[in-house]
Parts: C-alpha cells; sequence; structure tokens
C-alpha cells in the first residue's frame, strides 16, 4: 500500500464534524507514542517496548496526519517528495545536523 492509497482509504473514517479534531488530536496521539519509549526510560524498566502497542500509536498519528493533509488538499507523495529535496538540499550545505527550519 502506498501513502496515498491509505490517505484514501482512511479518509472514508473521518466522521469528524470540525476540521480541527484530527489537528488536536495528532497532538494527544503523538504524545501516546513518545509515552511508550519516554515512561520506561524514566522508571528505568528493563522490559522491551511492546511492538504491537508502537504499531497501533503510530497508527493512530498516521490517521491523524493523512486527515490533516487532506483537509488541507496535500497528498502524503507531496509532502515525501518535499522532505527528501528538504534533507537532501540541507546534507549537502552540511547543515543537517543545525537546529532551526531556516538551515
Amino acid at each position: 500500500m502506498t501513502f496515498n492509497d491509505y490517505q484514501s482509504k482512511a479518509g472514508s473514517f473521518a466522521l469528524y464534524q470540525n476540521d480541527m479534531y484530527p489537528v488536536a488530536s495528532i497532538m494527544v496521539e503523538s504524545a501516546e507514542l513518545a509515552d511508550l519509549f519516554i515512561k520506561p526510560k524514566l522508571r528505568g524498566d528493563v522490559q522491551p517496548i511492546e511492538r504491537q502497542m508502537v504499531i497501533a500509536e503510530a497508527g493512530d498519528v498516521l490517521w491523524n496526519l493523512s486527515n490533516i493533509l487532506k483537509d488541507q488538499g496535500i497528498s502524503f507523495d507531496e509532502v515525501a517528495e518535499y522532505n527528501i529535496i528538504k534533507l537532501a538540499d540541507r546534507s549537502k550545505r552540511g547543515v543537517i545536523q543545525g537546529s532551526g527550519d531556516n538551515r
């Protein structure tokens, strides 16, 4: 499945009334994904992170991102292509490990 295929199929489950729903929800879902890694590290847990939980939370993030982009008329392909061009340019200029957007 391509990202654009995913975006098309995922959009069929977008039943929200307000286009701010996926914007707000991506913050919550991203935090839940990060929490899978952060809490065990802070507690000093030695048990492995459950792969299926990572997949589930990443899927929630992906769904929200997909719908944010769809609502703006932007495809995943467009974002992916732009990002690779940006990263290649930063790498070429030796600023890939810098900070800030304008590097």
